[in-house]
Formats: structure tokens, sequence, C-alpha cells
């Protein structure tokens, strides 16, 4: 079965794309918001997607304070059919705190999505 193609259109306020670092606080949740040009259903992400990795955090970044968090138990997708926006409730760890990290959003057409935070 072929894989799917989406129209990724780039992440949405309150995320940055990169090369700016995203600063959050440690332990909140984070709405990542991006557009794949259509309701593709919420069986968006790769096997094992959606993951966040340590990275260096870059002292020449711009950094960028998350405008928004939401309370959440857990990390969560949902879609809008009017803003036609999904949403992806990243819940950061507060042991992250003092890092950088990179959240890559694998999706199931096979392409990466990245943005990095600084905690």
């Amino acid at each position: 079965m072929e894989p799917p193609t989406y129209a990724f259109g780039g992440l949405l306020q309150p995320v940055d794309p990169r090369p700016t670092l995203n600063s959050v606080k440690a332990g909140a949740a984070v709405p990542v918001k991006f557009s794949l040009g259509g309701d593709r259903g919420l069986d968006i992400f790769a096997a094992g997607a959606p993951i966040s990795a340590t990275i260096a955090c870059d002292a020449t970044a711009d950094v960028d304070g998350i405008e928004s968090t939401v309370s959440a138990g857990g990390s969560s997708l949902a879609y809008d059919p009017i803003a036609d926006v999904y949403t992806y409730i990243w819940k950061t760890d507060k042991a992250w705190a003092g890092t950088c990290r990179q959240l890559v959003l694998g999706l199931a057409d096979g392409t990466f999505q990245r943005a990095n935070f600084q905690l």
C-alpha cells in the first residue's frame, strides 16, 4: 500500500520553526499546531513518533518564549476542521529543565518536521 502524501503547512504559533529555540518551562504542555492540507484523520504519525531528543543549546539561535501552554495529563492529538489545524499537545518532562530538545514529528508519509526547544 502506498503511503499517504501530506501538504505540511509549517508550524503555527505558538511554536516557531527552526533555527529558533522555543523557550518553555520544563513540565509544561506545549500546543504544537500545523496543517496537513485537510483532515487526514488522527493516524498521521509514523510508528514510534513523535519523539524528542536532547540537542546542543545553540548560543547563536534566536530564543522565543512560547506564548501559551496548556494543561494536559499527557501528550495528545486533535484536529480542528474549521481552522484546518492539527494540535499535538506535547507534554514536556520536568527532568528536562536546563536542557535543549528537538521535537520530531515523524509523519506517516515518511517526512519529518522538527522544532527546537530550550527548557
